[in-house]
């Protein structure tokens, strides 16, 4: 197998993963480190049929009606996003204000969107959802947003469209990242931004739990971010990295949760028919435990996500 990054076909293996999230097959998957350029990646390859069968039924997605419910429940999930979105919303809101100024904005794309709880915090307009999931869809547009399903090469969008483009937690699933770069760079106005976040596999988890660390999710995650890996596959593909950051009140803590108690994942126990609030309240106490240690691993620049900012080079 060659590195989706380089093409090499000499690489170390690192370890074995399997699904311990979803649970959704058995097969067990190697991490490969390539010997050129380092990128961490999984093997086998796979087809695109088997990777569409491993993502159950409301994956990063709330109920269809997220954005409309006006159950006490719902209210106190929706506040909860919006707390720990916070990372997001003020890294994406500074890229915003900078177009804003300068009189260039035209709109946010977000790649990936889930349930639109992101474009819902952080409230620019114009801004499009794009995603794979019919539910998803749903409840962007349940929330007030545009949305489109569909694949970014082929978004149905002019060049130029949009003076921003978010990708969280999208690069990893896509395999080689090229066709996704290029279309982000067609999309995007003169002078306009990319922000992209995906796990970090130089965090500090990674290297005491290996294995099994959360941020890996075979089979989904194809490719195995470092800082230094994405920046260069920024570069590769003729971006310049403006500004990064590993915080991530959002990802940081819930990435070593569910590297430790992988069984008490919401949505994962949701897409297993479990639901009930002792699940959640023993899941959200662990996350809370773990908020330190995610707070300091980030504080060094070894946090279990990484965000950077990037424009089109030349």
């Amino acid at each position: 197998m060659r590195c989706p990054g380089c093409g090499q076909d000499e690489g170390r293996r690192l370890w074995e993963v399997g699904d311990r999230l979803f649970a959704t097959t058995s097969r067990r998957f190697e991490v490969i480190r390539c010997a050129g350029c380092t990128l961490e990646f999984q093997a086998p390859p796979l087809s695109r049929e088997e990777i569409a069968s491993f993502y159950p039924s409301g994956y990063w997605v709330g109920p269809p009606d997220a954005g409309a419910s006006e159950g006490r429940l719902a209210r106190a999930t929706e506040a909860y996003r919006r707390f720990v979105l916070r990372d997001h919303v003020g890294f994406v809101r500074a890229v915003v204000e900078g177009q804003r100024e300068r009189g260039t904005w035209r709109g946010l794309l977000d790649v990936g969107c889930g349930d639109g709880s992101f474009l819902s915090a952080l409230g620019a307009q114009p801004a499009v959802g794009l995603d794979w999931s019919l539910e998803a869809v749903r409840a962007v547009r349940a929330r007030g947003f545009a949305a489109v399903r569909g694949g970014l090469e082929a978004a149905p969008f002019a060049p130029g469209a949009f003076s921003a483009v978010t990708m969280f937690h999208y690069l990893e699933h896509v395999s080689p990242a090229r066709p996704s770069l290029v279309a982000v760079r067609r999309l995007l106005a003169p002078d306009g931004r990319l922000v992209v976040q995906v796990p970090n596999a130089d965090c500090w988890q990674r290297t005491l739990l290996r294995a099994h660390w959360a941020g890996y999710d075979p089979p989904r995650h194809l490719v195995h971010y470092t800082t230094a890996t994405l920046r260069h596959t920024l570069e590769q593909h003729g971006f310049q990295v403006l500004r990064l950051t590993h915080a991530s009140l959002r990802d940081n803590p819930t990435t070593l949760a569910n590297s430790l108690a992988p069984s008490l994942y919401p949505p994962a126990r949701a897409a297993r028919g479990r639901h009930g609030w002792l699940g959640s309240l023993a899941y959200l106490g662990l996350v809370l435990a773990g908020t330190p240690f995610a707070w300091l691993e980030s504080a060094c620049a070894r946090g279990a996500a990484v965000m950077m900012e990037a424009r089109p080079a030349g």
